[in-house]
């Protein structure tokens, strides 16, 4: 079995650290909160990957059927851990799986919170099944830095340049793309012995038409924004400047604000999310009653979000879990929640995840198979209770 598998390396077109990069090209690391672990936990970069599976989480589930279906690549939402380990040792829980996958030569890979980030990432499925028209993120910081790109080009040159890097590392300003501005200059320089200039001639100071060239870049698209200002300016040797910001204007966020396709009540809400969500169960806070449209909607815990639902004025909150004490501020807002499950609200990004690693196979004219495991389930079960209960 392991001879098969290694044999796939000289045959695929694509190889583990082209993937990764590929991915998170889509998805930085950058984007993650800060000490979430997010990446590759094992593997062996230059092997060849043509087999992918799926799942939001790494149990001894999903890990066995990725190897019992000779997968090359787990790749799942949530990272097998949360905290440093010194040794990869052989039993139970997380490390004993990483240990076991790297016996079977099956690499994971984890995209988690800067996967919920994403402008199409976790919150833009969960939105888009519960048809909610997304407004804007509802919390918009994140740990990765801009910086402004400034380059000099001759006027003449100027369109095809700005078209060109654009279309590479396409400036965004939240919301907006292909972001840039230009001001007109003169810039002047003179080729010495062994240059091979696009204007002007050996030992004679030029003077040429330039305009300044302004642009933003996140630090995470930096390397490929150089080489497009090589591969784009005409210059042998082209003029740039990189100055670090403060602002942090990153297309994406955690969670949405938005609205629903129509007023509804808060119990209606919640049939809907457990009619089309994964869920075993949905609950619900405030008056069952009230009708709501504006709402707030997030995958996963939302605790860390409170204090931005409040601020945003929305009737509703959509997520996948929240604390008591949580739900009891919100609803001293005015706000109500529908709690639908962790498991329920995230796994819907896991069909976006298929697409994108579709794409990169695509890219490398790789033909392969990619699916999202069938074994996974919901971590909680629910039943119905009784009437045994009495309130003391």
């Amino acid at each position: 079995m392991h001879l098969l598998r290694r044999c796939t390396f000289f045959i695929c077109n694509m190889r583990l650290d082209e993937f990764i990069h590929e991915l998170e090209f889509r998805y930085p690391p950058d984007w993650a909160m800060r000490d979430d672990r997010v990446g590759l936990f094992c593997g062996d970069l230059k092997r060849g990957i043509e087999k992918i599976i799926i799942a939001l989480d790494i149990t001894d589930s999903t890990l066995g059927e990725a190897i019992e279906g000779g997968f090359d690549l787990l790749l799942t939402h949530h990272p097998p851990l949360r905290s440093d380990f010194s040794a990869v040792i052989a039993g139970q829980g997380p490390v004993g799986r990483i240990y076991r996958a790297i016996q079977h030569d099956v690499a994971i890979y984890s995209a988690h919170t800067n996967l919920d980030f994403a402008a199409d990432g976790v919150t833009t499925a969960l939105a888009g099944i519960l048809e909610i028209a997304v407004e804007k993120p509802l919390y918009t910081k994140t740990s990765e830095k801009l910086f402004k790109l400034v380059v000099f080009v001759p006027k003449d040159s100027f369109k095809n340049f700005r078209r060109s890097l654009l279309n590479k590392v396409p400036g965004f300003i939240g919301n907006y793309s292909h972001c840039s501005f230009a001001v007109p200059g003169e810039g002047t320089f003179m080729p010495l012995d062994g240059a091979n200039p696009f204007i002007g001639q050996v030992g004679k100071l030029e003077t040429v038409k330039e305009l300044r060239f302004e642009t933003i870049v996140p630090n995470h698209l930096l390397d490929a924004a150089l080489e497009a200002v090589r591969t784009c300016h005409p210059y042998e040797e082209p003029a740039f400047d990189i100055y670090p910001l403060e602002n942090d204007k990153i297309r994406g966020g955690f969670g949405a604000v938005g609205k629903l396709h129509k007023m509804m009540r808060v119990t209606d809400i919640a049939e809907m999310c457990a009619e089309k969500l994964p869920t075993e169960a949905v609950r619900f806070t405030g008056d069952s009653e009230k009708f709501a449209h504006n709402t707030a909607v997030l995958a996963g815990s939302g605790d860390s979000f409170v204090n931005e639902v409040i601020n945003s004025g929305v009737d509703v909150f959509i997520v996948g879990e929240l604390k008591h004490s949580s739900a009891l501020e919100l609803l001293d807002a005015g706000i109500a929640s529908v709690v639908a499950g962790h498991f329920p609200t995230e796994w819907v990004v896991l069909p976006r995840l298929k697409e994108v690693a579709e794409q990169i196979l695509q890219k490398f004219e790789q033909h392969g198979e990619i699916k999202i495991s069938d074994r996974e389930e919901t971590v909680f079960h629910s039943f119905k209770a009784t009437d045994n209960y009495e309130k003391k």
